[in-house]
């Protein structure tokens, strides 16, 4: 694979981050510590992430594709699990399993259910019906806390399939698992995941790309590209591949030799993938589209959850768990997640040191504006080419989005980062399934951490703009990046309120007031008792609460799903 622009953007931006980081430790304003030492180590944090990215897209690559030639299939266990998901969810995504390019008679469907939806029985039975050849199953898991059960969560669901598999099906020796709400994408997913796996013995597991159906301009990041189209090939070539909880089909034997779905983490699609490799087993990318989720977070509170849990899940297997096994080029890939999440501290770090400096006029370096700018803004630019180039050639409009959910997500992902080392290895945190229906409304609760911020940038900037003199001793540097992290976090705040239907929420108020207000006034005082007066008030209030309501929009008919 040609990798010749991130080799170079690197370089370019590894020498210049030296060159930076190099002048920026020498010039360091020792007699205000508690500012220039935070700033100093989220600058140091920055380079480092940005190097080691460097390091690990070296190489990207990808399998040849290998397909399951017509005759030659084996058979195939396919898990759906579920927990609590609408019957119409299920029944569309397991219709795509039964529609894909694979002979039935070789296909065993297994409906997990952890929800015990009669529906859900009901589904496979008429699955059944409709597809003779396959087998469809409808399973349902021991009950969470019998000693049973193997797993709280989604891990226990899956270790209940696999015992099923091994018990009915023996001839199985390859194990598909697909959420509730993911359609099969690519029509081949089958025959190109298995003809991999059966080419070379070694690989545990083959992933592939999800999507998801979203909004115009996918406003939350749902569709991943970054790391679906980028650092997934990147970990391919360095065997370091995660599973991804759906898309994915696993060797049997593999599964066996770590001992199942692990149940020690929230969720257990990233530590399989470690024990696996740890185990000296491949894990193989495959880039084609083995997902399409009928629903992604597009709400504050669900994105927060989601998200929350992926950086959690991250932060306690880095921190609590061992790498042992793994070479030096696979710890990297994972270490580079590990810091991921840890650039948290340095964004926040970065949106408060200007305010500081703007407010009491100390800066975190001893400098001019001429020796910042030399070494500052080169590798200001080089990081920037860097990250175009590792963003492949897609609208630069979708590396601000993400660059905007980084910076919005970063207190979620700093409480995150706390909660995994203050819970320890032995204290698992609660586990909820992801909402599947959009709740539209203002979540300006939820995003007042980034409001509050936001106006401090501006007040502080106007305050240091309007007390210092512009042309000597102005810091524009500082006034560049408030202004950037401004437009950033304001970008993330609109999202609080993204869907809603301000125009219809509008009209649905005035027109509850007025009819309500007419109610009241026809009742004229001298004619009215005080209780009658407070009922017409009731009803007035009862209106404004259902008008209200028209800001919560609900795409999908269905109610929300909790584990």
């Amino acid at each position: 694979m040609d990798n010749w622009r991130i080799r170079v953007a690197g370089m370019l931006m590894t020498i210049t981050a030296l060159w930076y980081d190099g002048w920026m430790l020498t010039s360091i304003n020792w007699s205000a510590l508690w500012l220039s030492g935070p700033f100093v180590a989220a600058n140091l944090l920055v380079a480092t992430i940005s190097i080691v990215a460097f390091i690990n897209n070296w190489q990207r690559s990808s399998p040849p594709e290998l397909l399951v030639s017509v005759g030659a299939e084996y058979p195939v266990a396919v898990v759906i699990t579920i927990c609590g998901e609408p019957v119409t969810m299920v029944q569309r995504t397991a219709c795509t399993v039964l529609t894909q390019d694979w002979p039935h008679h070789y296909l065993r469907l297994v409906l997990s259910d952890d929800g015990a939806d009669e529906q859900v029985e009901c589904l496979a039975r008429a699955l059944q019906e409709a597809h003779p050849a396959a087998t469809v199953l409808y399973h349902r898991p021991p009950g969470r806390g019998t000693p049973e059960r193997r797993g709280d969560a989604k891990a226990g669901n899956l270790n209940s399939a696999l015992d099923l598999i091994k018990a009915r099906f023996p001839e199985v020796a390859y194990m598909e698992t697909r959420d509730a709400d993911d359609e099969v994408g690519d029509p081949t997913f089958l025959r190109q995941c298995i003809g991999q796996l059966q080419a070379d013995t070694t690989v545990a597991f083959v992933q592939t790309i999800k999507e998801a159906r979203v909004s115009v301009g996918d406003p939350f990041g749902n569709m991943e590209t970054l790391f679906y189209r980028g650092s997934m090939l990147a970990r391919h070539a360095a065997n370091a591949v995660v599973p991804c909880g759906s898309g994915l089909v696993w060797r049997i034997a593999a599964l066996e030799t770590i001992g199942g779905f692990p149940t020690w983490n929230l969720v257990e699609d990233l530590q399989a993938g470690v024990e696996a490799l740890r185990q000296g087993w491949r894990g193989l990318y495959l880039p084609i589209v083995g997902v399409v989720s009928q629903h992604a977070p597009e709400d504050i509170p669900n994105v927060y959850k989601q998200r929350g849990v992926w950086a959690l899940d991250t932060m306690r297997l880095l921190l609590w768990r061992r790498l042992g096994g793994l070479n030096l080029r696979q710890r990297l890939h994972f270490i580079e997640l590990g810091l991921f999440y840890l650039l948290s501290f340095a964004l926040l770090c970065f949106v408060v040191v200007p305010m500081l400096s703007f407010v009491w006029h100390v800066y975190p370096l001893t400098t001019d504006e001429m020796a910042y700018a030399v070494h500052f803004w080169p590798f200001a630019a080089m990081l920037e080419l860097f990250l175009v180039t590792l963003n492949g050639g897609r609208p630069y409009e979708s590396l601000w989005r993400a660059r905007q959910m980084w910076l919005g997500l970063a207190p979620v992902y700093a409480r995150a980062c706390i909660m995994a080392l203050l819970t320890g290895p032995q204290r698992k945190p609660c586990y909820r399934v992801t909402r599947k229906v959009h709740r539209f409304h203002w979540y300006w609760r939820e995003t007042l951490v980034q409001i509050v911020l936001t106006a401090l940038l501006c007040a502080s900037l106007t305050y240091g703009a309007m007390t210092t003199p512009l042309l000597t001793r102005f810091d524009l540097g500082s006034a560049f990046w408030a202004s950037f992290l401004i437009l950033g976090l304001g970008g993330f705040i609109t999202k609080g309120w993204y869907g809603v239907a301000w125009r219809q929420e509008l009209h649905a108020v005035v027109q509850a007031a007025a009819v309500s207000t007419h109610e009241v006034l026809t009742m004229l005082p001298g004619r009215a008792t005080g209780d009658q007066l407070a009922t017409r008030g009731d009803v007035f209030l009862t209106w404004i609460k259902r008008a209200r309501g028209a800001s919560v929009t609900h795409r999908q008919p269905w109610p929300d799903t909790e584990e």
